[in-house]
This record gives C-alpha cells, sequence and structure tokens, in this order.
C-alpha cells in the first residue's frame, strides 16, 4: 500500500515508501506532501546514497539507527537535509571519539559546517592540547577559511608561531591549487584574507621570517620592516606579538571551598558534587581529603586499632613502616568529571600514600586539563574509598579566586553518597587556569 516512489542516488534506484510516514518523522517531506504546492510524481534525490536513505528509512518507520564512524558523514548530511535532530545528535556523539584524535581538524571541520557546537569545541579544545600534531594531520589542509580563523584565534596554541607559519603558507599553497592559481604571495594573501592578521609574525624565528615568508611576498614592503623592527623594540601596528600560552604552562590557581578541618568522616558509596564556572577555564586538578590516622608513639601502630578505625580494609592495602613508627599506606583514587548531559570529561586513576604524617589534604593533578564552560553544570564524582578521612566543613556554596575573578559554585548531586553536599564532604578544591 505504498503511495510514493523516491528515486534514490546517482543511479535513481526506486524506493517506495508511505507520504503518512515521511511526513509525520521529517518537517521537511511534511511541507513536500502536504504543502502549498505538494510534490506529485516520484520524488528525485540524486544527493543521498540509496544504502544510507535505506538507513534513514528505517529509523522513520521503526526509530531505530545504526551510526558507524564509516557511514556517519552520509547520515549527518541525510540528517540535516530532512531535519533530523535525533539523528543529528547520534552522529554527533560518534564525531566526539574522533574529536579527541589526530582527526580533531577534521571533526573540528565537520561541526563547524553542521552548527554542532559541543563538536566544534571538543575539537578546537583537543587542537589546542595537541596542535602541532593535528596541524601535521592529513586532514588539516583541508580546513576551511572559518575554521583555520578558529585556531588561529586561540591563545592556547601549544606549538610555536613558526610552526603555525609554517603550516599557513602550506594551505595558503593548497587553496591556490584547488582554485587552479599560481601559488604566489599575492593569491596566498588573497585566499587567506582577513586572518593573514592573527598570525603573530614578530613570533616568527627570523631566519625562517626571512627565508619563506619574506621572499614569498605575502606581506607588503611596509609590513615586512616592521616585523623587523619588532625584533629591535618597535611594536609592530599590523600584528600582534602577545605570545601563546598553552595551557600546561599557564599559571595554575587553587580555590578552596573549607573554611575548618576536621574528621572522621565515614563514607558509603560514590562522592558527588557538582559544580559552575561563571568563565570558561582550564580545571587541571582537584584538592582531596586524606584518610584520617593518628600518629602512633613509642612503636608500631598496632593492627587491631587500624583495622577498626579503616573498618577492615586495611589488609586489602599495600603499605610499608617509615622510620618503625608510624604507619604509611598507599590509596588508589579514581576521580570522573562529566557534564550536564553525564558524558564523562575525564577518568583518572591515581595513587598516594597516607598516614599519620602526610597531611590532611593532597593535591590531584590531573595528566590532561578539562575544559570546562562557564554555560554548563559539571559532576565531579570520587568512588568510595572504604577508609574514614579528613572533611571540610563551613564550605561555601560559592568561592571567588581574587585574582582572576572566577567564581565556582556548588551544588547537591542527588547520586552523592552520605557526607557529601554543599556544606562538608571530602573535595576541598579546585586547580585551574584560565
Amino acid at each position: 500500500m505504498c503511495d510514493v516512489t523516491l528515486r534514490v542516488g546517482d543511479e535513481r534506484t526506486p524506493i517506495k515508501a508511505h507520504k503518512y510516514m515521511l511526513s509525520s518523522r521529517s518537517s521537511v517531506f511534511h511541507t513536500m506532501f502536504e504543502g502549498s504546492l505538494p510534490e506529485k510524481g516520484d520524488i528525485i534525490i540524486p544527493d543521498v546514497d540509496k544504502d544510507t536513505f535505506r538507513d534513514i528509512l528505517k529509523y522513520f518507520y521503526s526509530d531505530n539507527i545504526t551510526i558507524t564512524n564509516s557511514n556517519v558523514q552520509e547520515m549527518l548530511y541525510t540528517a540535516d537535509k530532512y531535519m533530523l535532530a535525533s539523528v543529528k545528535i547520534e552522529c554527533e556523539t560518534v564525531l566526539k571519539k574522533t574529536a579527541k584524535s589526530e582527526h580533531a581538524t577534521k571533526a573540528l571541520q565537520t561541526g563547524y559546517q553542521y552548527h554542532l557546537l559541543a563538536l566544534q569545541t571538543d575539537s578546537l579544545d583537543y587542537i589546542e592540547m595537541n596542535t602541532k600534531a593535528c596541524l601535521l594531520s592529513e586532514h588539516a589542509i583541508s580546513l576551511s577559511k572559518d575554521c583555520l580563523e578558529l585556531i588561529l584565534k586561540s591563545d592556547y596554541l601549544d606549538c610555536t608561531e613558526t610552526d603555525i607559519c609554517q603550516f599557513v603558507l602550506k594551505w595558503g599553497k593548497h587553496q591556490c591549487k584547488l582554485a587552479n592559481l599560481e601559488p604566489s604571495g599575492g593569491n596566498m594573501r588573497e585566499a587567506l584574507g582577513k586572518i593573514l592578521y592573527l598570525i603573530r609574525f614578530p613570533n616568527v624565528e627570523m631566519n625562517f621570517f626571512s627565508e619563506a615568508v619574506a621572499k614569498s611576498c605575502l606581506l607588503t614592503s611596509d609590513e615586512i620592516i616592521s616585523i623587523y623592527q619588532s625584533h629591535f623594540g618597535v611594536t609592530s601596528k599590523a600584528f600582534p606579538s602577545c605570545l601563546r600560552a598553552p595551557v600546561a604552562i599557564r599559571q595554575t590557581y587553587t580555590i578552596n571551598r573549607y573554611e575548618q578541618i576536621t574528621g572522621p568522616m565515614g563514607t558509603s558509596g560514590k562522592q558527588s558534587l557538582i559544580f559552575h564556572s561563571d568563565k570558561d577555564i582550564w580545571l587541571k586538578g582537584v584538592v582531596i581529603f586524606l584518610p584520617c590516622i593518628q600518629p602512633t608513639f613509642g612503636g608500631l601502630h598496632a593492627l587491631g586499632d587500624y583495622d577498626e578505625l579503616s573498618d577492615g580494609y586495611s589488609n586489602q592495602l599495600p603499605y610499608r613502616y617509615d622510620q618503625l613508627t608510624n604507619y604509611i599506606s598507599v590509596i588508589n583514587i579514581c576521580i570522573r568529571i562529566m557534564n550536564d548531559i553525564s558524558e564523562e570529561k575525564i577518568h583518572e586513576n591515581q595513587q598516594t600514600n597516607y598516614g599519620p604524617n602526610t597531611g590532611h589534604i593532597w593535591q590531584m593533578e590531573f595528566s590532561k586539563p578539562v575544559r570546562i564552560h562557564s554555560t554548563r553544570d559539571y559532576i565531579i564524582q570520587m568512588d568510595d574509598i572504604g577508609l574514614q578521612t579528613y572533611y571540610g566543613t563551613e564550605c561555601k556554596e560559592y568561592v571567588t579566586d581574587q585574582q582572576t575573578g572566577v567564581t565556582i559554585k556548588f551544588k547537591n548531586s542527588q547520586v552523592s553518597g552520605a557526607g557529601t553536599d554543599i556544606n562538608q564532604g571530602p573535595f576541598a578544591g579546585f586547580l585551574f587556569s584560565v
């Protein structure tokens, strides 16, 4: 009882369907069949291959769809064409896995093309921390002018300005080739347009600038002279000279959320807290409270006493004796950071020593910074360590760092175990950069 035939792909493969199902699932098809000028006869769809369209048709009828790395680009194009929001979200989820790899520039281009803001953000975050490797990727040379501009605007790029300049020259020559133009300085300058002035030429190595840039005729004579003068203290009016500072070397600030320390505190289940920053920051680590162990005098700590204090977990932990007087143990800390749609941003496992002389808190620095955006809530979660710990009291619902002006607010998490909320708990503070 099909009432419409769709001719799909270059070969115009006939695929039959029901207008009602197509119209109910896509506003584009609804307008096509029920609008003021409804389509009659066969529908020609030349820009979607038959396999992709069959998968989309299956989604129309069953609400089931399978998206993989091999078909995600075609699926995304089709979902965008027919305004299928849920399919675009599924595609974005798959693409986010490539955003944090050598394919980050390709993911950035896709995110920009289809207005997938989260994918753009994840891709650019990865590029900022792995700039040189990403610019050497086979996909980087195919970046659009707009996406190249997004990268060059960043102050966080982890490479030299010479590396950036080398890539831009390579990109400019590629654009000339695509347009069947001679790769001259004038043509490359035309391809770059205003983004030429995002390159910080005063920071490019003098030898490379003289041999590769000055001789290419990419810049005017006055611009070239201004770059040479900048090496002798004269500020260039055309090009910025401030250094890009990668996240790894930016100053780290600490926000503490507690007024006093006490203990012991017994915990159960995962410890969790929601936080929100009023500015974009890079979260570099978390300050947590250590297990609560009392000093010993005149000999070894009695194992029975320690078992009582730690609820019997001591036999499961490696340990050593420090100068035959104090019991020192090793504990594993597992931290997760998730965004407001439960996407895991980092999963960090580290070990640290604790004992009577190791202090109350420990600064856990992450293996890589986590980008925290001011428009979203995030959840920090710590696995149950099975030990009684010190904890902070009189904690603040929000804390402002006086040096940066960053304010971080805290909210209770519904999945948190007993004892962790905005007033107290094991999370002593955060380490971050701006």
